[in-house]
């Protein structure tokens, strides 16, 4: 990870396109050149960021992503500017489009069952994705699957156990602006289409799903 100063880094998104802004300022720009310029923030003066900070963990999940057969940014750089206390990376613009795109233009339930079938295989892979909503799962122009905001990413050598991919459904349709065609599809017919592409015998089906409808509505309870 280098230092970069102030200018440098206007220089870097200079022409640059905002993709997403927050309160704190732009979180994303997209570079003429199709390269994606993400910064994070540390929210808090002790925090595990800034031990470990998030850009360093997007790009290391990148690499480890890849490994496991799943499609991830590629990573350019990784960056600390100290003039506006922000961490960033470069990556080359995954092509693609969010599921959340895709289910404003058509709720076909084949959409659907594409989304279902790649968290199985995620969940067979080891890979426990927090941010797992369709704003961060892409299907690519060739019909594959990619990820992008990976900085959460957690790791089994071995397939997730029942409890943790029953956790993940509430991470799927927990996001009040990405979810809410999750929602109205809804959750138990999901969890059907899910449970019908999982290579299991139908006692681990059967054992998954009432753990996985535990969660059901789980958005409506956060808020009480």
């Amino acid at each position: 990870m280098k230092l970069i100063s102030r200018q440098e880094h206007e220089a870097l998104v200079a022409d640059a396109r905002v993709l997403e802004e927050q309160s704190f300022g732009v979180k994303v720009w997209l570079r003429p050149d199709n390269r994606i310029v993400k910064m994070f923030r540390v929210k808090r003066r002790f925090s595990s960021g800034r031990l470990y900070p998030y850009n360093l963990r997007f790009a290391r999940n990148a690499q480890r992503l890849k490994a496991r057969g799943v499609d991830a940014p590629n990573i350019l750089e990784t960056f600390f500017c100290p003039d506006i206390e922000r961490h960033g990376v470069v990556y080359d613009l995954l092509e693609g489009e969010p599921f959340y795109d895709l289910f404003q233009q058509d709720m076909d339930e084949a959409l659907f069952e594409t989304l279902a079938g790649f968290l199985v295989d995620l969940h067979e892979k080891g890979v426990y994705f927090r941010s797992v909503h369709p704003g961060n799962v892409l299907l690519k122009p060739d019909g594959g699957m990619g990820l992008i905001d990976i900085q959460d990413v957690r790791f089994w050598p071995w397939a997730l156990n029942r409890s943790l991919r029953a956790r993940n459904f509430r991470h799927l349709y927990n996001s009040d602006e990405h979810s809410l065609a999750m929602r109205e599809f809804g959750f138990e017919r999901f969890v059907d289409l899910y449970l019908e592409r999982l290579p299991r015998d139908d006692a681990y089906r059967n054992s998954l799903k009432p753990l996985i409808m535990a969660f059901d509505r789980a958005w409506e309870r956060k808020k009480k």
